[in-house]
């Protein structure tokens, strides 16, 4: 199965896995956490960049806070700064961080943000293709952030 076989972000129920396999086999990555790639490369550099710019990084996962410690471990080794770690869970909106802006892969989330009143950008991957949500902005990379920021 590759990223492309997922077509939800929520992916209990839209691929042809039990909640149980899912839920181990996540947990069965995150424990070789030292082999996941960045999603794309320069995310280190952007990231410095926006920091330099004067806008602060916050860092939000929904992952069980059981892999939190493994998720911060990750951006230590591909050496991505930030100035505060969020670990929501699968169940809060990442909206309800004290933050302006959102950038998110899961639509559910950026639209809450975009609900507020603030700045949504959804990070395109597969499983959000066919979403369209009024007043969020679709970005394919993160190096648009910048053209959405500053």
């Amino acid at each position: 199965m590759s990223k492309e076989d997922i077509k939800h972000d929520k992916i209990v129920g839209s691929v042809s896995m039990s909640s149980r396999e899912i839920f181990r086999l996540q947990d069965e990555v995150w424990q070789e956490w030292e082999q996941l790639p960045p999603t794309e490369k320069g995310i280190p550099e952007i990231v410095r960049g926006l920091r330099n710019n004067g806008y602060k990084v916050y860092i939000a996962t929904s992952r069980p806070s059981r892999s939190a410690p493994l998720v911060v471990k990750w951006l230590r080794k591909i050496g991505i700064t930030y100035d505060k770690f969020h670990s929501v869970g699968p169940y809060k909106a990442k909206a309800e961080i004290d933050c302006d802006v959102l950038v998110d892969d899961a639509p559910y989330q950026v639209e809450r943000m975009v609900d507020k009143g603030k700045t949504g950008l959804l990070y395109q991957q597969p499983w959000n293709e066919k979403s369209n949500i009024l007043g969020a902005v679709r970005i394919r990379s993160l190096t648009e952030i910048t053209l959405h920021l500053m």
